[in-house]
This record gives C-alpha cells, sequence and structure tokens, in this order.
C-alpha cells in the first residue's frame, strides 16, 4: 500500500518516550539525530524528480495526517506530565525533541488539513496548532501567504541576504499583526469575540491557565518550551522555501505565482518523512491538493542541500549565503532572461 511510505513520522514520534525510558532522560536527543540523519541520508542516497501523483484512493492517504495529529499530541501531553519529575537534562530533551516533531510532523499535518475542505479536518488542524500555541498561523498562511508569497507583503518570504535571526522576530510578529487585520477587515468592526485571533488568544491563556494550575509550572513551561522550539522550526522551513525569490510588480500588483518562487526538495525519500511539502512549488499551484497527489515541477529550483540540510545551513548566515545568494541570482538572472 503506498500509504505506507508516509509513516515514518509515526516512528519517529514514538521514539521520544521510548529513548526516555530506554536509554535515560537525555535520550529523547537521539530522536532529533535519528530525524536529521534520516533526511540528509535520504538526501545523499536516493534520487530526485521521483514520484507521479499517485492513482491509489485519497481516503487512504487522508488517515494519515488525521491520525497523526493525535499522536503527537499524545507525545507532547506526556511530555507535559513527565516534566514535573525531570531533571534539567530531561527537560530540555524533552522540550527540544518534542518541539521537533511538533514543528516537523505535527505542523505538517496540521498544515495539511487546514488547507482542506471537510469541517472537521480544519478543525483537527487547528487543535494541533493549538498544541505548538500557533493557532492564528491557519489564518496567517492560507490568506495571506498564499496571496502575497514571494512579494513584500508576506511576512513569511525571507528576503535576499536577511539572516534567519532577523527573520525570525519579524516573521512571528508580523504573520499575527496579518492574521488580526484580516480577522478586523473581515468583520467590519463586528463583536471581537467573534474575531478567530482573539479567540485564539484567550484559548492559549485558559490552555497555559489549565496546566500550570493541574500539573504545576514545570509543565507549563515544558509546554511552552516545545512550542517554542517547534515555531522556531515552522519559521526555519518558512525562511528557507521562498528566500530571496521575488515576484516582479506588475502595474497595481505583481506577476503570478510561478514554480519558480518556491525553493523545492524532489527528492522521493526524504519527502516520504514530510509528506511530500518539499515540493513546495506544486503546492503553491494546487494548494488543496492532497499532499501524496504533489508533484515533482520540473522547472522548480532545487535547494542544494535539500531541507534538513538547508535548515542546518540557515543557522550559520555567513555560509547560508555563501550558498544560497548567488543560487538566487543566478536564478533571478535566468528568470528576466527568458523568452516573453
Amino acid at each position: 500500500m503506498g500509504a505506507l511510505r508516509f509513516v515514518g513520522p509515526f516512528l519517529f514520534a514514538a521514539s521520544i518516550p521510548a529513548f526516555y525510558y530506554l536509554v535515560g532522560p537525555w535520550g529523547p536527543f537521539l530522536t532529533v539525530a535519528a530525524l536529521l540523519a534520516a533526511l540528509i541520508g535520504a538526501e545523499l542516497v536516493s534520487d530526485r524528480g521521483q514520484g507521479p501523483a499517485v492513482a491509489e484512493d485519497v481516503r487512504l492517504f487522508r488517515v494519515l495526517p488525521n491520525l497523526y495529529v493525535p499522536v503527537q499530541l499524545g507525545v507532547i501531553g506526556w511530555a507535559v506530565v513527565v516534566a514535573r519529575d525531570a531533571g534539567p537534562a530531561g527537560f530540555a530533551a524533552l522540550a527540544v525533541s518534542v518541539g521537533v516533531t511538533t514543528g516537523v510532523f505535527g505542523v505538517l499535518a496540521a498544515h495539511e488539513l487546514v488547507h482542506g475542505h471537510d469541517r472537521a479536518e480544519r478543525f483537527l488542524g487547528l487543535v494541533m496548532l493549538t498544541g505548538m500555541s500557533y493557532r492564528h498561523f491557519r489564518v496567517a498562511h492560507i490568506f495571506g501567504h498564499h496571496r502575497w508569497a514571494a512579494t513584500e507583503h508576506d511576512p513569511a518570504s525571507a528576503r535576499l541576504g536577511e539572516s534567519f535571526y532577523a527573520f525570525l522576530p519579524r516573521t512571528v510578529a508580523a504573520q499575527f499583526a496579518d492574521a488580526w487585520g484580516f480577522e478586523t477587515r473581515r468583520l467590519h468592526g463586528g463583536a471581537i469575540w467573534n474575531n478567530r485571533i482573539a479567540r485564539d488568544v484567550a484559548a492559549m491563556l485558559a490552555l497555559y491557565f489549565a496546566i500550570a494550575a493541574t500539573l504545576g509550572p514545570r509543565s507549563a513551561g515544558l509546554f511552552a518550551g516545545q512550542s517554542a522550539v517547534g515555531i522556531v522550526v515552522l519559521e526555519l522551513f518558512n525562511y528557507i522555501a521562498h528566500y530571496g525569490l521575488t515576484r516582479k510588480r506588475r502595474g497595481r500588483g505583481h506577476e503570478p505565482f510561478t514554480a519558480a518562487h518556491s525553493w523545492n526538495s524532489s527528492n522521493a525519500l526524504a519527502n516520504a518523512l514530510i509528506f511530500n511539502m518539499g515540493r513546495h512549488s506544486c503546492h503553491h499551484a494546487r494548494p488543496a491538493s492532497s499532499f501524496e497527489r504533489l508533484e515533482w515541477v520540473a522547472a522548480a529550483p532545487e535547494l542544494p542541500a535539500g531541507y534538513a540540510g538547508s535548515i542546518l545551513l540557515a543557522l550559520v548566515p555567513p555560509l547560508w549565503r555563501r550558498v544560497m545568494d548567488p543560487a538566487v541570482q543566478k536564478l533571478q538572472t535566468g528568470i528576466s532572461n527568458a523568452p516573453a
């Protein structure tokens, strides 16, 4: 069954409590190491340009993100409870490992669900975003990023020469502001409780209060810590996905979004671990398409080191710019010289 190709996220999530009990409190760090090794290793040993859209029943694949969300939330809940008695090493290992799986697999599952047409799936995606304290993402992403990606209006598109450490605070604040602005315009001055972002803030405050009141401040701190790690991982993905790529101005707007405005990783093996999101250009072209139907686009630019390698590279800005800035300039020169 083709859907079995995408079970990797479940194994990595389950490895966190397994390593914790089998190896010791620092054991969950092994989950992060194993994930990086798997993603980078896939880029080294597997080919590119594979994976046409599958012909199998889409319902077989929709089960996966729907099932993954409760798995990730279960791991978060387990870690929040265990954190009460964990020492410093265990606490750090839980925050980092759970946060990484939240920021990679949890976000990708939520992203898949909030893009869908099924109301129950969108709600489940929102629940997952609640598990990383980033509920407003579904508004900012769908109504902002997908409209303005690769333009100056999109805070989730990194500018040429901008380091990740400058991008992170800018994008986090601006995405929240954009989501709030969208809701304000949608409501035309209506009751604030109808504002989804206001409800998001209230929901998160209530959740943190409930965790602290029932389990204690250490548990609330673990929830905040894994959320912070998850948000950083998500925004690292955003940073590399459109870095330096821009849509030219045309009159009062911009040129249409094309495959050339997203960085991709077409590696079939690596994509099996990230719900095919390395085929990012195809996702922007068909945002409502289920993940297994995303295709390799020959015209789409490829990240030199795949997604995992590029995320590590982005953490060292001089190395990142040395590799990526020439790639961006070469790509943009090719676009400008292309026949009309």
